[in-house]
């Protein structure tokens, strides 16, 4: 059913994705997806819940690297493998903000799960940032944030959205870009900049 739901996103919208439409493709009865998922927001937002959940997992695991640079790298790397992997999953990420496939502020474990879906993210950006540039100030997290998510969705976006398969030469061309960020970084840490 999440399948389906997302497959009609990308293929026709927010508005196609009826709890109809998504019975029609994914065969299911409508009144198994209102069992299961309440309403059509709630299979929406599960849906996002689950992407943001696969996109999560080797990100976090590339933070733990023992080198920050390293670590930093490897996360950025591990989003475009996602992309790669996940494409349908990454496009809709990229594709929809939260907001514009759900209509209704969810509640209950939804509400909490979303609340609490980006944490352990953040948490682990704030550490790399930490042990990249001694202290997460505000320009040490922008800068983390920049090389390890900004530039690795930028670089992969127009890919996921026009359905275009990512580039070899990307990985490169992406390694470069987050080392040239967290060099630069370095260099005016040492300045204190």
């Amino acid at each position: 059913m999440l399948d389906a739901a997302r497959d009609l996103l990308l293929e026709q919208g927010s508005a196609s994705a009826t709890v109809e439409a998504i019975a029609d493709v994914s065969g299911a009865p409508t009144g198994s997806i209102y069992h299961r998922f309440g309403s059509r927001d709630g299979l929406l937002t599960r849906l996002w819940i689950r992407a943001v959940y696969r996109s999560q997992a080797s990100f976090l695991a590339a933070l733990e690297h023992e080198d920050p640079r390293t670590a930093a790298l490897a996360a950025a790397q591990s989003i475009l493998e996602f992309c790669e992997q996940e494409p349908a999953d990454a496009r809709l990420l990229v594709s929809f903000r939260r907001e514009d496939l759900i209509r209704t502020a969810p509640s209950g474990q939804l509400a909490d799960e979303l609340e609490e879906l980006n944490r352990p993210v953040q948490a682990a950006v704030v550490t790399v940032a930490r042990r990249l540039y001694g202290r997460p100030t505000k320009a040490a997290l922008n800068r983390t944030m920049l090389a390890v998510f900004d530039l690795p969705y930028g670089a992969v976006r127009r890919y996921l959205i026009t359905g275009t398969k990512i580039p070899a030469p990307l990985r490169g061309d992406l390694a470069r870009a987050v080392k040239a960020v967290l060099e630069d970084g370095d260099r005016k840490a040492v300045k204190g900049g």
